[in-house]
């Protein structure tokens, strides 16, 4: 039986938090863990399942709606691509040629099945629409390919990346509310739903002093490429719920910090890729910030600027 977003975003959370339990004991037996070391901030070994158990919960969830899923099938199979080699990478890390060439096959999915187009950048400098003509598939698959890498940079610290992927759900679903695309209010009202329950075990309390579970590879290349989606799907075309801008506002902070790290490597001679402690939340802790300290103020700072771009 087919259900309201209501009670279907309560089976996503109950689900992905269930699963997530369920699955801490056997990702410790067959090593699907962190292990701290290096530039990591965390003691101890850690499950890396909360990717996994968003995807489940959500999917899930997602097939019980009272709508159709059709205009879906291309992002469950991409997500599903991503979510699968995010897991073997978190087994085993792979080279960042695989991971980019799994992300470039996804967004080829999006685009040429999905119909997920990046066609144009709006009015950014006010003498009309920015169309993007035969350049239109590139550049999506770039923009793609560069969202789910600034979430997977952005997840240093415990309930970062989760936090901010929150705000710009949620900064997408009132926008998809005041625009009436019910559809895609209630599947990002699902999938928030599902990222919440993740967080309730990640993010760090006063009663918990450490993520019980991480995100890994899986979870944030399948959160980034699920924004992507919506960023682009509710920016296009003539019902479109926001302009470009605003899609930049409201994931800014995390572009903005990629940005600059990749850039200030490369001036360095530097590869952009590996990870580091260069990240604006790091330098918040180089700051005598605590960990939650931290990752409120950046949650607070990416609120503020999805707000900018809510507002207009």
């Amino acid at each position: 039986m087919l259900v309201q977003w209501e009670l279907a975003s309560l089976a996503a959370f109950v689900v992905t938090l269930v699963l997530v339990y369920l699955a801490r004991p056997l990702a410790m037996r067959i090593g699907l863990v962190d292990i701290s070391k290096g530039h990591k901030n965390h003691e101890g070994e850690v499950p890396l399942i909360g990717g996994i158990a968003m995807f489940c919960g959500f999917l899930f969830a997602a097939l019980t709606l009272n709508i159709s899923l059709t205009d879906f099938r291309s992002f469950f199979a991409a997500a599903g691509l991503l979510v699968v080699v995010g897991v073997l990478d978190d087994f085993h890390e792979l080279s960042t040629r695989a991971r980019f060439i799994a992300q470039i096959i996804a967004a080829l999915l999006m685009a040429m099945w999905g119909g997920m187009v990046l066609w144009d950048f709006g009015d950014l400098s006010f003498v009309g629409i920015i169309e993007l003509g035969m350049f239109a598939v590139p550049i999506t698959v770039f923009c793609t390919v560069g969202v789910i890498n600034a979430l997977n940079m952005s997840d240093g610290l415990d309930g970062l990346a989760g936090g901010l992927c929150s705000v710009t759900l949620g900064a997408m679903a009132y926008l998809a509310w005041q625009a009436n695309r019910l559809s895609d209010l209630h599947v990002l009202l699902v999938l928030l739903a599902a990222v919440v329950g993740f967080l309730v075990l990640n993010v760090r309390t006063p009663w918990r002093k450490r993520a019980r579970v991480f995100m890994g590879d899986a979870g944030s290349m399948f959160l980034g490429f699920a924004l992507v989606w919506f960023l682009i799907g509710l920016s296009q075309g003539e019902q479109r719920a926001f302009p470009p801008v605003t899609a930049l506002w409201i994931f800014a902070l995390p572009l903005l910090d990629t940005g600059c790290i990749m850039l200030r490597r490369i001036r360095k001679g530097q590869s952009p890729f590996p990870a580091d402690r260069e990240q604006f939340h790091h330098i918040l802790q180089l700051a005598g910030d605590s960990v939650a300290q931290s990752v409120a103020f950046t949650w607070g700072i990416a609120g503020r600027l999805a707000g900018r771009g809510v507002g207009g």
